[in-house]
């Protein structure tokens, strides 16, 4: 387990770092009048496929992040976990569909990603848009718990907060900074592992750390 979620935790920084640069990709230009032009060009396949692998890592990471902090992220920080991966199964689905689908919409249907979608596939949209806020209940957990440090809180306040704020700037650009916190939030948390058991042992070089950053290590990794 303890293996599972050291990994676990580089793969949240490195989902991140995908999602944020398949997002990237979809901002440069060229830019095209309509949606359906774009997504049947080679360079937003590479784009919805890495915003896709982003994603996957990141679910993982997620839950990296809960058992990091499970003993004392109590039933806020349970909820919150299965809040975020029920919001990440929404994300990867949305992301699967701008890789296969979408293309396909764009011969055969155009007008849908033109703007002109049904009611029912416009909701869909709009609840998985939103869905992304669920990232501000496992930053209050993590603030809470007093187990990571403060930056991978900040981040995945960030992460939640920012669907929740009208920017002037296009859709992928929300991914980017959402990749972007999960880099901080997983690495962060990773490298306040690694110092706060290598304080503990310094300290009593007999003493075994708590792997899950209970006791004596959730005091000293809560000031970090």
């Amino acid at each position: 387990m303890e293996r599972f979620v050291r990994l676990g935790l580089i793969a949240a920084a490195v989902g991140g770092a995908l999602l944020a640069c398949g997002a990237l990709f979809a901002l440069l230009p060229p830019h095209y009048a309509n949606f359906s032009d774009q997504v049947v060009t080679g360079r937003y396949a590479l784009s919805s496929g890495l915003r896709l692998l982003g994603a996957v890592a990141m679910t993982w990471g997620l839950i990296a992040l809960y058992l990091r902090q499970a003993d004392r992220a109590g039933s806020l920080g349970l909820v919150a976990v299965i809040f975020c991966l029920a919001n990440m199964l929404l994300q990867g689905g949305w992301m699967f569909a701008d890789l296969f689908v979408a293309p396909s919409f764009a011969r055969a249907a155009p007008d849908i990603l033109n703007g002109h979608a049904p009611a029912r596939l416009s909701a869909g949209f709009l609840v998985a848009w939103f869905a992304n806020s669920s990232f501000l209940l496992l930053a209050v957990a993590t603030f809470r718990a007093r187990v990571l440090p403060v930056a991978s809180g900040m981040a995945l306040l960030v992460a939640g907060v920012v669907t929740l704020i009208p920017l002037p700037m296009d859709g992928p650009a929300y991914e980017v900074v959402i990749g972007l916190a999960m880099v901080v939030a997983g690495t962060r948390g990773r490298l306040n592992r690694v110092v706060s058991t290598d304080i503990l042992n310094s300290a009593n070089p007999g003493a075994r750390a708590w792997p899950w950053g209970s006791g004596r290590e959730s005091r000293l990794s809560g000031d970090l």
